[in-house]
């Protein structure tokens, strides 16, 4: 079986990178920067008060909002992944700081600190990377390769990172890196599956920011054909790409995003039956506010629907509860179903702080619904830090990254500018 690495001879990024540093900054910042974006790393204690001087200097950019949302989100949900959500609802009070989860499996625990941003947040990063590498040209080999470039930094993180071990989160494409799979062998076993899980939709927010439909369509096939060849996966990736494009770029009512999202999906050649039927449920749900604070009064058919069979049939052996002993219940890793949640929730959100509490009152796999609800929020609106409704700016300070982040989201954003400038000088 091969399993040697990909290779090519593909532009330098980092250059762009420099480039892209110190336009515009005094010295000291674009030094500081400079230290801090070559992998992703916590900020020392002196230096948060520099993440705030950052965030003032660079909110104004659409990227950046959403890339700081999707981490912090997915830091925030990483910690608690997979626990039930009765669980969460109780013991997560508070927001400013970073949950902890007491029954968390030895092998999550491993290289995972608090403020650790997870696969979702790195993928995502790594797929702008690659269309600012190769543009609408760019295919599921190209992603694969701008993932495998990601793990790899990871790999490179300073302390409290272990040296030489790669992020936490990844799944089946974790064991096609380190020879144990091959990729075919990953994909069908995805192919083969009823409900495929969730990679796909979790790092599609990118392709949102295309013009062109076309390219949409054809880039989130490409992002779900990577890892997960599924119906339902192709689905899911185009519906959270839509979300973006809906919410974001196009700036279209929140009320009208899931009845919007099953109108592109019935017209595309991505379109998934079983999705639709399950958006069209979804469409028909109250507003998760009548539901109460936390959910405590969520009828158990709402959140199956939303969640699937509960408790969760995939996770008989995930300790879950205050002692490990309780069956979890919230939702799985599956592509239809996160996309579902969230679009759901960001129908009725109502401001970053709401819309996380709701990800993660979900349970099970609240990471990847924080990260899209909060990176799809912030970019559509800001995370307020601060202000009531808004995240503590505790969370900006200690999530991991923030410098690489808006480094790498504003190359994205200037090839982006890029490819407009282009149309627009296009003849005809």
């Amino acid at each position: 079986r091969t399993r040697g690495r990909h290779h090519d001879s593909r532009p330098s990024y980092g250059c762009i990178t420099q480039r892209s540093l110190v336009l515009g900054r005094n010295q000291a910042m674009t030094e500081y920067l400079q230290r801090m974006n070559q992998v992703p790393r916590f900020a020392a204690a002196a230096h948060r008060p520099a993440r705030r001087r950052l965030w003032g200097s660079e909110r104004q950019s659409t990227v950046v909002r959403l890339v700081i949302g999707n981490a912090i989100g997915d830091a925030f949900g990483f910690g608690i992944e997979m626990q039930d959500a009765e669980w969460i609802r109780c013991a997560v009070k508070y927001f400013d700081r970073w949950p902890h989860n007491p029954v968390m499996s030895p092998e999550l625990r491993r290289n995972n600190v608090r403020g650790f941003y997870s696969d979702d947040a790195e993928m995502t990063v790594g797929l702008m990377k690659a269309l600012a590498i190769y543009g609408n040209k760019l295919d599921r080999d190209g992603m694969l390769r701008a993932w495998n470039d990601e793990w790899e930094i990871s790999k490179r993180r300073p302390p409290p990172a272990l040296p030489g071990v790669g992020r936490q989160g990844h799944g089946g494409i974790a064991s096609v890196w380190s020879g144990d799979l091959t990729l075919d062998e990953m994909r069908q076993r995805q192919a083969d599956r009823t409900d495929p899980g969730n990679a796909p939709p979790m790092r599609a927010l990118p392709l949102g920011f295309l013009t062109a439909a076309l390219d949409r369509e054809r880039l989130s096939m490409e992002n779900a054909d990577a890892t997960h060849p599924h119906p339902k996966a192709r689905a899911a990736s185009l519906l959270i790409s839509f979300a973006c494009r809906f919410l974001v770029v196009e700036r279209g009512p929140q009320v009208d995003l899931i009845s919007a999202a099953a109108a592109l999906l019935e017209a595309s050649v991505l379109s998934e039956a079983e999705t639709l039927a399950h958006l069209r449920s979804l469409d028909g749900l109250a507003d998760y506010h009548d539901f109460g604070e936390r959910f405590c009064a969520m009828p158990r058919e709402v959140h199956q629907l939303l969640c699937g069979p509960q408790p969760c049939p995939f996770t008989v052996e995930v300790p879950a509860g205050a002692d490990g002993t309780k069956r979890m219940e919230g939702l799985f890793a599956d592509a239809m179903r996160t996309a579902g949640a969230v679009l759901y929730l960001c129908k009725f959100q109502r401001g970053p702080l709401d819309v996380l509490k709701a990800s993660v009152d979900l349970g099970g796999h609240v990471d990847s619904v924080a990260a899209l609800c909060l990176g799809l929020v912030a970019a559509a609106g800001d995370l307020q830090f601060g202000e009531e409704g808004g995240l503590s700016w505790r969370l900006l300070e200690e999530v991991e990254g923030v410098e690489y982040l808006i480094t790498h989201a504003k190359v994205f954003e200037a090839w982006l500018e890029q490819q407009q400038q282009m149309q627009q000088q296009a003849p005809g």
